[in-house]
């Protein structure tokens, strides 16, 4: 398929809001994450393309010490290599396994407190890829092939209680094949 690596060098650009009112283990607040970067041959690498990233994230509080968090992920690309192309980024899937042009994701995560340490965690996530795909052929977010989902279950324990560490430990199931166990210090995200 034509997929092989190149030399990068990137410059790029950063803005980043965060109202969050922790950062190892919010419970309320926003997060708002705009960037780029411009890879370039004049600069020393071995191909020049451009890759935006936008990421929202945004944590409700409710109940006794329970949180649902929000995350709206896109990942855009420009004249990129197959191996500069965007990925699907969802629990459950393998990281470069399926590749894009361009990536959006919505996803949900259900942080329920049982005690002091201990909670459980539910996550529901939706992906999908578009613009030209490996082959060179159009991508659209309503066609269904195009579109990936996950859902994942787990637990999770207070490591620091005055530090807000955490520990989480899920069981993540996508399409298909993929799924996965994920062992984790601190929150997807």
């Amino acid at each position: 398929i034509g997929l092989t690596g190149f030399d990068s060098v990137a410059l790029g650009a950063l803005l980043q809001y965060d109202s969050r009112d922790d950062q190892n283990s919010p419970s309320r607040g926003w997060f708002l994450d705009f960037n780029n970067l411009a890879y370039r041959e004049g600069l020393g690498g071995s191909v020049s393309f451009d890759s935006y990233r936008l990421k929202l994230q945004y944590y409700w509080p409710h109940g006794a010490g329970h949180v649902l968090v929000a995350r709206f992920n896109n990942q855009w690309t420009v004249d990129a290599p197959l191996a500069g192309y965007a990925s699907i980024k969802l629990r459950g899937y393998t990281m470069g396994q399926y590749l894009g042009q361009n990536m959006s994701s919505f996803e949900l995560d259900e942080r329920l407190r049982f005690g002091e340490r201990w909670g459980a965690t539910l996550y529901a996530g939706i992906a999908c890829l578009y613009g030209d795909d490996l082959t060179g052929d159009e991508l659209q977010c309503d066609e269904g092939r195009n579109s990936y989902a996950s859902a994942a279950a787990g637990l999770y324990y207070v490591l620091k209680p005055v530090e807000k560490m955490v520990t989480t430990l899920e069981y993540a199931d996508g399409e298909g094949e993929n799924r996965g166990f994920y062992l984790r210090f601190g929150w997807g995200f």
